[in-house]
């Protein structure tokens, strides 16, 4: 992370239709998601003895400092700002697990602190974690945590980026689809709870969704008929900061999502075609309008023939806005059946004769 904090260009980040990361490359929204984790462990930036995150003073510093290192749209600011805060909350957890849990009393918890960390901030989060409200709801997370099955095993590459790979060849990408996707173990790896679990919901899964196929109907979504449905907050298998709401509007125009930046360069590109044709179209009709003056301008005054004709006929726009000028330069007094006899006539000469 070194290189990103001390680089002076900044890197792009593209998002999907519900502003996450998910490119250029998933490499590229990893070293993003690591970035933001650095963010949220320097204690300048997130205070760790500000407890609630809603109240962190410091976000549109964070934001400004994350937009010097990555080239990225701001729709992604909340995006952006959830994820820090989520980062600074599992860092709370850490410390709290290595600096408070792992030693007996304040004296030894102080003579551990990190040295990144400002001292007056250590005591507060000491003071913090001592406190009986924060241990009583410690042990409801700890219990509410062993109740938890079915972990994913995409480690850092975000459900995001996941929906966007698998929607590149699929129109759709179905929930049951991402769950799979998101607990798939590589073979010979080992890992720390069994997926006995998990793989028994899928095999449901593929049960109701064969059953469906063998009588037409597509009437029950077989990831919510065997997860239960979806409770208030985030939406499942969407990744961070997806809930009803963002999807509200969005619910059956998947076939955008699956690379959002390439149909906005698409979108942009045809917009700049259709602008080309009128402009075109515009050209044209200036051109002929600008010709059909001037041709009636000289017309009047006695001063046309079929070789000024043909010329002014070919003017691009350019010579067509300059069309007095340049037919000016064609013009000569006819021999005969005129008023005027001589030389080349300028436009804006003061002539003693009158051609009206």
């Amino acid at each position: 992370m070194c290189t990103v904090h001390s680089r002076k260009t900044r890197k792009v980040i593209t998002l999907n239709n519900l502003n996450q990361p998910i490119g250029p490359t998933k490499e590229d929204v990893r070293e993003f998601g690591s970035f933001l984790g650095t963010l949220a462990r320097t204690a300048t930036l997130c205070l760790l003895d500000i407890l609630i995150w809603r109240k962190m003073d410091t976000k549109d510093d964070l934001w400004t400092y994350t937009k010097l290192k990555y080239d990225i749209p701001e729709a992604a600011k909340i995006w952006t700002l959830f994820s820090i805060g989520n980062a600074w909350r599992r860092h709370k957890s850490q410390l709290e697990k290595d600096h408070y849990d792992a030693y007996q009393n304040d004296e030894v918890q102080m003579a551990k602190r990190p040295d990144y960390i400002p001292e007056y901030q250590f005591k507060e989060l000491l003071k913090y974690w001592s406190s009986d409200k924060l241990q009583r709801s410690s042990e409801i997370n700890k219990e509410n945590r062993k109740k938890l099955t079915d972990p994913h095993t995409a480690g850092k590459t975000s459900f995001a980026v996941i929906r966007n790979e698998l929607e590149k060849t699929k129109e759709r990408v179905s929930h049951k689809e991402m769950f799979v996707a998101t607990r798939s173990r590589k073979p010979g790896r080992a890992y720390k709870h069994s997926d006995e679990n998990t793989t028994s919901k899928i095999a449901e899964m593929e049960k109701i969704e064969t059953q469906q196929s063998v009588d037409g109907s597509q009437s029950v979504d077989a990831f919510s008929s065997v997860m239960g449905p979806e409770h208030l907050g985030r939406l499942r298998l969407y990744g961070r900061g997806v809930t009803k709401t963002t999807l509200k509007g969005k619910v059956g125009h998947f076939m955008s999502t699956s690379n959002a930046t390439n149909d906005t360069v698409q979108e942009m590109q045809e917009r700049i075609r259709k602008m080309e044709e009128q402009m075109k179209e515009q050209k044209r009709t200036i051109r002929q309008e600008i010709t059909a003056d001037v041709i009636a301008q000289l017309q009047r005054a006695g001063l046309i023939n079929q070789n000024i004709l043909a010329t002014l006929s070919i003017l691009s726009l350019e010579e067509a806005t300059s069309a007095p000028q340049a037919a000016n330069q064609l013009i000569r007094r006819p021999s005969t059946g005129s008023n005027n006899q001589g030389g080349e006539l300028e436009v804006g000469d003061k002539s003693d004769k009158d051609l009206t």
